[in-house]
C-alpha cells in the first residue's frame, strides 16, 4: 500500500484540539454531562437502555440475572429488536452477547456449538437455550409475571387473546404482502394495492382501541412488538425502492399514532433505526428489492445526495419523509454533540477502521456490500486521519462558521492529489457506514454524516 506524502500540514496551520483536550470539550456541555453519567449508570447494569449494554438488572442483584440474550453485533436483526424491546417493557434482567450475521461477519465457533444453524436470536434461560422469536416471547410471557414484570399479552382463552391471535395472524399477512410488492416485480400495481389494501386493515385494527395499542393498556403489547420491527422497516423499503411513504402520509393515521408513542418509549429509542441502514441492511436479509421510478427522489435523499448529508443541514422535522419527532429529537446542538461524543471516545478505533479506504479488501467478502471485517487499513494515513478527524469532532462541538472552515483548508497541503483522494475515500469509508442504533441515533448520524462530507468535499476540491 502506497501513500502520496501527508495531506495535512504539521506546521504553520491551525490544527484542531488534541483528542484528550476534545473529550474534556464535549464533557462540559450539557449532552456530554448526560451521556457520561448514563455510560457510568450503563456499566452497572442501569441507566436507560442502549445497544452498548452488557447488562440489564433493573434494580436487581447480577446473580439474580436468569436470560442472556444472543442478538446481533449490528442491530439489523428484526426479531432481535422485538425480543430486545419485550425484555425491557417487561423490566426482565438479562446479560447481553453480541453476535454477527451471516451476512456481515463470521460467528464465533462456541456460538456455532451450541446453536449449529446460527440463526438469531437466541435466548439461555436457566441454562437452556431456546430458539424462534415468537415462541421466546411466549415463554418469557409465561415466565416472568406480574407484579414484578408487566404483562404483555392477555389471559388465555379471554376475548383479548383471541383478538390478539387473530392480529398475530394479520401481521404473518401484512409481512408476505410486504415481500411480493417489494421483493418480486410488478408492473401492474396489483401487489401495490394488495399491501396498502393489508395496512388499511392494519391501521383499522389500530383504531379499534382508545389508547395507540393494538390491544387495551398502557404499555405495548407482545403483539405490537411483533409488528413494529418489520413496519419499521416497511417504512423505510416502500419509500427507497418504491416511492410509498407510510410513516407521516395521512392516509394511516392511527399508524402514525402508534409509531409516535412508541417514540416515547425508551426500549424502541434504544433499537430503531433509520431508513439509510434499514435499505443497506435489507436486501443482504431478504433479497434484492425491486426499483420504481416513484422511489428515486426518496432514494437520493435517503443515500445523502445532493445536499441530505451536507451543511447546514435541514432541521429534522415530523412532516419529513422519515418523520423525527420531538421525542426523539435532541435538536441541531444536541444531536452535533450526541455524535461527538461518540466519535471523540473512539477516535483512534474509528481511525483505524477509516484506513480501510485506502487500504486492501479481505479476502473473505460477506453478502452485505459494505461489510469488509478483513480489509487491511493503509496506515500510511494514520496521521492524516488523526487530523481529519479531530477537525470533524471540534466542528460536532462548535460548528461551522466560516473561522473553521478557513482553518481545515488552509492546513491541506498543496493542491489535491493522489494523496488527498485517497484520504477522501477513508472518510467516505467511515462515513457510509454509520449505523443507526449501533453507532448512534439517527440526528446524530445525520450530523457525523454531514461534518464528514465537509472534510470529504474540501479534500477533492481544487486548492486556490
Amino acid at each position: 500500500m502506497q501513500s502520496h506524502g501527508p495531506v495535512f500540514k504539521t506546521d504553520g496551520a491551525t490544527l484542531p484540539p488534541t483528542v484528550e483536550a476534545l473529550k474534556q470539550s464535549v464533557l462540559k456541555t450539557a449532552t456530554g454531562q448526560r451521556l457520561s453519567a448514563e455510560l457510568a449508570e450503563r456499566e452497572k447494569g442501569a441507566g436507560p437502555p442502549h445497544t452498548d449494554c452488557k447488562i440489564r438488572l433493573f434494580g436487581k442483584r447480577e446473580e439474580d440475572v436468569r436470560v442472556v440474550l444472543y442478538r446481533d453485533s449490528a442491530a439489523w436483526c428484526p426479531y432481535c429488536q422485538k425480543l430486545w424491546m419485550l425484555l425491557e417493557e417487561k423490566r426482565i434482567p438479562y446479560r447481553i452477547e453480541k453476535i454477527n450475521m451471516r451476512s456481515y461477519g463470521d460467528k464465533p465457533e462456541w456460538f456455532l456449538r451450541a446453536n449449529p444453524n446460527g440463526l438469531l436470536p437466541v435466548i439461555e434461560l436457566d441454562g437452556q437455550l431456546i430458539f424462534e422469536s415468537l415462541r421466546i416471547m411466549a415463554l418469557l410471557e409465561e415466565t416472568f409475571q406480574p407484579p414484578d414484570h408487566p404483562a404483555t399479552l392477555p389471559p388465555q382463552g379471554s376475548p383479548a387473546m383471541d383478538r390478539a391471535n387473530d392480529l398475530l395472524a394479520l401481521e404473518r399477512e401484512l409481512f408476505g404482502k410486504w415481500c411480493s410488492f417489494v421483493f418480486r416485480p410488478d408492473p401492474l400495481g396489483m401487489a401495490r394495492r394488495s399491501f396498502e389494501s393489508c395496512l388499511d386493515k392494519v391501521d383499522g385494527e389500530l383504531g379499534k382501541t382508545e389508547g395507540p395499542w393494538f390491544l387495551e393498556g398502557e404499555v405495548p403489547s407482545i403483539v405490537d412488538l411483533q409488528y413494529v420491527s418489520h413496519v419499521e422497516r416497511m417504512c423505510a423499503s416502500t419509500l427507497y425502492w418504491k416511492g410509498l411513504q407510510i410513516r407521516g402520509s395521512g392516509r394511516w393515521s392511527n399508524i402514525d399514532r402508534w409509531f409516535d408513542a412508541f417514540d416515547k418509549r425508551p426500549s424502541y429509542q434504544a433499537s430503531k433505526s433509520d431508513y439509510y441502514t434499514h435499505v443497506m441492511d435489507i436486501p443482504p436479509q431478504y433479497g434484492p428489492a425491486f426499483s420504481d421510478k416513484a422511489g428515486e427522489k426518496y432514494r437520493a435523499l435517503i443515500d445523502g445526495k445532493e445536499a441530505s448529508w451536507r451543511l447546514p443541514l435541514a432541521p429534522l422535522l415530523p412532516t419529513d419523509p422519515e418523520p423525527t419527532t420531538a421525542d426523539t429529537n435532541p435538536g441541531d446542538e444536541g444531536a452535533r454533540h450526541q455524535a461527538c461524543f461518540k466519535l471523540v471516545n473512539n477516535l483512534p478505533a474509528v481511525a483505524r477502521f477509516a484506513l480501510r479506504g485506502a487500504g486492501l479488501p479481505g479476502a473473505k467478502r460477506f453478502a452485505a456490500p459494505l461489510a469488509d471485517p478483513y480489509a487491511q487499513p493503509n496506515l500510511n494515513y494514520e496521521a492524516d486521519m488523526d487530523i481529519a478527524l479531530r477537525f470533524v469532532v471540534h466542528a460536532l462541538l462548535s460548528g461551522v462558521d466560516d473561522q473553521a472552515d478557513k482553518a481545515m483548508r488552509e492546513a491541506l497541503v498543496g493542491a489535491s492529489g493522489s494523496g488527498r483522494a485517497d484520504l477522501a475515500k477513508c472518510v467516505a469509508y467511515v462515513r457510509d457506514r454509520v449505523g443507526v442504533p449501533r453507532d448512534m441515533p439517527y440526528p446524530a448520524a445525520m450530523q457525523l454524516r454531514a461534518h464528514l462530507n465537509w472534510v470529504h468535499d474540501a479534500l477533492l476540491e481544487e486548492k486556490k
